[in-house]
């Protein structure tokens, strides 16, 4: 096989990513845009050692599952993956993902349940950052174009909430109008890195905010008065200041140009404070099956003590303590638990105590204490667990382990370890939380 050399495939399977897999001569070959089952005409573009990649020059036989994708530069644009294929194909593509990945990384067979899907998989996000750039001395924003810095412009995101699609192209013109230019990865000119939009959709409240290179921001008075006047849903308007010449998106400085600097939004019947850098689950529809889950999984009695390790703002604390005597949330954000306690104050809960700490350490000391704890939740970042709060979980011994996760390879490592030790994986169940992107939030019940 060589490069530049044309073939005819069947696609046999997708990569964890939602790419074709079609095999050639023994070789794999990963074809952008191509279903399970489809033949097609492909270009082979670049060949390694274990194997290749193909561009789908044309279909010979379409798959029944394929759709139209909706957005018009979906082909170009690095924010969705599979709008090309229709719910059912999507449900197919995740269940598989999750079943495979358990099996391969955690030698772990349990029954994975169809992935829970979304009634309208669109318009569902509800923050969205967008970079700004120029493109012939004008503003321009969008998303960037996959495994390049080129922005592909756009005004309507079909994954974003509409509020935001209406933001973010007049702020933009807002800030083109008071003379402000984009931030240059190259040069280190200009100002406007990104815009960033965080949106209740239960309270219908939105917080925009200026990431910018300077600590000025021209007509900041106009720009405010403007935008107010064209959403009133905004309730607080920010400039986070970043210096970095990195890809890290938000600075330390967080200046608060109109409002309280937070918003509220609520789920399963608690109001949260949602501040710029607390972390609140994207897509609030879909949360509360993924919440109402985990908390079916847990079986919880009214007698029991829970850690919420990796708790946030406290979402799932707050969900949990209605069904149980005391929760224990942790989280190493400090912001994030300064919100935290703040929502169980304006929810009247009082059987939470919140713990700003390493979850880890936190496990740690409270190993030590020799406490009795009945359920653990855990909702790590995508990197997973760390090997200490692995241990010390383990050193613990909770009766049930619910393990939420919105990376399963991570996840799957991490149940490996667990079921060295004496835990066995009973049921697991994934959520389409990120509709028409290869992303897969995913519950796993463990009991010893």
């Amino acid at each position: 096989m060589q490069k530049n050399e044309y073939i005819e495939a069947k696609c046999i399977d997708y990569t964890h990513d939602g790419m074709g897999i079609v095999k050639y001569e023994g070789m794999p070959i990963f074809v952008k845009n191509m279903l399970v089952d489809e033949i097609g005409k492909i270009k082979i573009i670049k060949v390694l050692k274990k194997y290749a990649i193909g561009r789908l020059i044309e279909l010979r036989y379409s798959s029944p599952l394929r759709q139209e994708a909706r957005c018009p530069i979906f082909k170009q644009c690095g924010g969705c993956h599979l709008q090309h294929l229709n719910q059912l194909a999507q449900q197919q593509l995740k269940t598989k993902r999750v079943a495979d990945t358990l099996l391969k990384i955690g030698h772990c067979q349990v029954p994975v349940e169809p992935c829970l899907m979304m009634e309208n998989p669109w318009f569902y996000r509800n923050k969205v950052q967008v970079p700004v750039g120029m493109h012939q001395n004008h503003l321009v924003t969008g998303f960037y174009k996959q495994h390049s810095n080129d922005i592909v412009a756009m005004d309507q995101c079909y994954i974003q909430n509409e509020l935001s699609n209406q933001i973010i192209p007049f702020t933009r013109q807002l800030l083109e109008e008071v003379g402000e230019k984009a931030y240059d990865k190259v040069t280190h000119q200009g100002n406007i890195k990104h815009i960033l939009v965080k949106y209740g959709y239960h309270t219908n409240q939105a917080m925009l905010v200026f990431i910018t290179y300077q600590r000025s921001l021209r007509q900041k008075d106009y720009l405010i008065q403007a935008l107010k006047k064209q959403f009133p849903q905004l309730k607080t308007i920010i400039q986070n200041y970043n210096p970095r010449h990195d890809n890290v998106i938000l600075g330390d400085d967080v200046m608060i140009l109109d409002g309280d600097g937070y918003i509220e939004d609520q789920l399963l019947g608690n109001t949260y404070r949602i501040s710029l850098k607390s972390f609140y689950q994207i897509n609030p529809l879909q949360v509360e099956v993924l919440y109402q889950k985990a908390i079916e999984y847990a079986n919880l009695q009214p007698t029991d003590e829970v850690i919420d390790a990796y708790c946030g703002i406290g979402t799932i604390s707050l969900s949990l303590a209605q069904y149980v005597h005391k929760v224990y949330g942790v989280e190493i954000v400090e912001q994030a638990i300064i919100d935290a306690k703040e929502n169980a104050k304006r929810n009247h809960i009082d059987n939470v105590e919140f713990y700003c700490q390493d979850a880890g350490e936190f496990m740690v000391d409270f190993a030590t204490k020799h406490k009795q704890i009945d359920a653990v939740i855990v909702d790590p970042p995508r990197k997973g667990c760390s090997q200490l709060f692995l241990n010390q979980l383990l050193l613990l011994s909770p009766d049930k382990i619910v393990y939420i996760s919105c990376d399963v390879a991570t996840q799957a490592r991490d149940i490996d370890i667990l079921q060295q030790h004496g835990y066995h994986a009973v049921k697991c169940q994934p959520v389409d939380m990120f509709p028409q992107s290869f992303h897969i939030e995913n519950i796993v019940l463990l009991t010893k």
